[in-house]
């Protein structure tokens, strides 16, 4: 049997700012004795939609949004950082 949280993001990011940052306060806000509590967050999947052309930077390696959505699966990287280089609007997906 899996273990896994789901959570989500729908606003405006900042730039330069690690998301996974903001997406553990928002799970600790909500649970305060969230798993969280004891080590850092680490994205197993997670999907965007921003506005076509967006650039992310997921573990340092920037990423250009050709189509607007982008979208990884179960496992395939640890995802240890999510930055964005301008202040778009987006709808964010993830599990942990």
């Amino acid at each position: 049997m899996s273990q896994a949280y789901l959570g989500s993001f729908n606003g405006t990011v900042t730039p330069n700012v690690n998301m996974l940052d903001i997406f553990k306060e928002k799970e600790i806000e909500d649970n305060p004795n969230s798993i969280l509590n004891f080590g850092k967050l680490i994205l197993k999947k997670f999907g965007i939609s921003a506005p076509a052309g967006t650039v992310i930077k997921i573990n340092g390696k920037e990423i250009p949004l050709y189509t607007g959505t982008f979208e990884l699966g179960m496992n395939q990287i640890d995802i240890s950082s999510l930055e964005f280089s301008d202040a778009v609007d987006v709808k964010i997906y993830y599990m942990y």
